[in-house]
């Protein structure tokens, strides 16, 4: 609020508001560090139908390299329909994919020349003696912190420890200690970033974000101001309600709508007041094509808290696919009202405004 009085009072307040969006760019930051990390962990504590680790040295079934795993995605990230190593592959590409990093020597003798980062079906992959598992590639060092000889096994770098916290790996003492104590000082990062959103919503200080979000003279400063004030839209002080959230997010990244509705009917079960859940289940809704649904959240959100810019463009967009071009217009520029550079709203806008013109011609 400070920053925000100062803002008018020439060279000094502008400096003031200036220092008010830094603080905002480095908090979202660090944010962002914990959140993507947390993220990353949780997507691979579940290793049902996962065969191989990180750090695991295997065998290419078809061409013969040897690599180290020091990744896997449940489905492919990319499409892998055409690639040569998947076509005739009982599952094709509805299956496992492990990043990895082949044995140079292999990849100039089997595949003509030198190879980076390998992704690799976890149906081409196949074990190997002990005795074979000792492999050279510059990348390596940037993955792993050594070789563990008695294992034959690569032992990971500590970021990918903290990510693949459930694969099997050899104890190496330190290392895994390291790990454990990197887990634990984030997780009590991830608590103290949201113990303070808490306190934030609690003193009042989302009223000054919006302030600064109407205050904001570039997209960046926007963004960091935006995110701010959206965490203290949906911080909550139910870890339950919390989890449920963070569930629904991992089920709408995996296109389950059902499982992510789920959860936030569940969670408005416990809590029918929060309104960033009624905002989250409205996009659930327009995502599936259901826009009386979102309709009906997002006004439901609004109802709850009326600064929730982004339940007022949730608004717009159903009104939008409603063909209720008016009100659209309306409420997009309601949330342009609260936040001026909120993403979308300016092209949603237009098109709500070409369609009128149109069937007002038609």
């Amino acid at each position: 609020p400070r920053c925000l009085e100062a803002g008018g009072a020439g060279e000094a307040g502008g400096a003031a508001l200036r220092g008010c969006f830094d603080a905002l760019h480095r908090l979202g930051e660090l944010a962002a560090f914990v959140e993507s990390n947390a993220a990353e962990r949780a997507a691979k504590a579940d290793r049902g139908g996962i065969t191989f680790g990180v750090g695991q040295v295997l065998r290419h079934r078809k061409f013969g390299f040897r690599a180290a795993v020091l990744g896997w995605e449940r489905r492919p990230e990319v499409d892998v329909s055409g690639w040569d190593g998947v076509q005739g592959l009982p599952s094709g590409a509805d299956q496992p994919f492990y990043r990895m990093v082949p044995d140079m020597g292999d990849c100039v003798g089997l595949l003509g020349g030198p190879r980076g980062v390998r992704y690799v079906a976890q149906e081409n992959l196949e074990e190997l003696p002990l005795s074979e598992r000792a492999i050279s590639h510059e990348l390596l060092p940037h993955f792993f912190d050594g070789y563990d000889a008695a294992s034959g096994t690569f032992l990971p770098v500590q970021q990918l420890r903290y990510w693949y916290s459930r694969d099997p790996l050899p104890d190496t003492g330190l290392a895994v200690l390291a790990a454990e104590q990197a887990a634990a000082a984030l997780d009590k990062l991830s608590a103290l970033l949201h113990s303070h959103a808490l306190d934030a919503r609690g003193a009042g200080l989302l009223g000054p974000l919006m302030l600064l979000l109407g205050a904001a003279g570039s997209a960046a400063d926007s963004a960091a101001a935006e995110r701010a004030a959206l965490a203290l839209l949906a911080a909550h002080p139910s870890g339950e309600v919390r989890e449920l959230m963070r569930a629904s997010e991992r089920s709408v990244e995996g296109d389950d709508l059902l499982a992510a509705r789920g959860a936030l009917d569940e969670a408005l079960d416990i809590d029918a007041g929060h309104a960033e859940l009624f905002a989250r289940r409205a996009a659930v809704h327009l995502r599936a094509g259901r826009p009386e649904a979102g309709l009906s959240d997002a006004r439901d959100a609004l109802q709850r808290d009326a600064r929730h810019f982004a339940a007022r463009t949730l608004e717009g967009s159903a009104l939008r696919e409603l063909r209720r071009y008016d009100e659209a217009v309306d409420a997009f520029e309601a949330a342009l009202r609260l936040h001026p550079w909120a993403p979308g709203v300016v092209p949603n806008i237009f098109k709500a405004e070409r369609a009128r013109r149109i069937l007002g011609n038609a």
